[in-house]
């Protein structure tokens, strides 16, 4: 049986790119609003969420993107930076057709 695992991610990080240029083009305002609004509530000491920071969502989201990462090398067998790049390619086109189109 042929493993499909590293192209259905490839797949979804398309469509991921896609939903998430809709979801930008037709809430642009919307979204320049939050971020002004999370940026003022870090400034005055307020969270949304507590324990969010920047540091603390990267540190866990580097460990998650070399997950990803590594298992579409292992399934595509293009290499670490490869796949890195194609998933990032394809998630950028995915932005720019939902930009475009939406």
């Amino acid at each position: 049986m042929v493993e499909l695992t590293g192209y259905i991610l490839l797949i979804v990080a398309l469509i991921d790119g896609l939903l998430f240029g809709l979801a930008i083009k037709k809430g642009v305002t919307s979204f320049i609003l939050i971020v002004i609004a999370l940026i003022l509530s870090t400034y005055v000491g307020f969270s949304f969420a507590p324990h969010v920071s920047i540091t603390n969502v990267t540190a866990k989201l580097l460990p998650y993107i070399r997950n990803y990462a590594t298992q579409i090398t292992n399934d595509i067998s293009i290499g670490f930076g490869g796949s890195l790049s194609l998933t990032v390619v394809l998630f950028l086109v995915g932005l720019a057709v939902g930009l475009w189109k939406g």
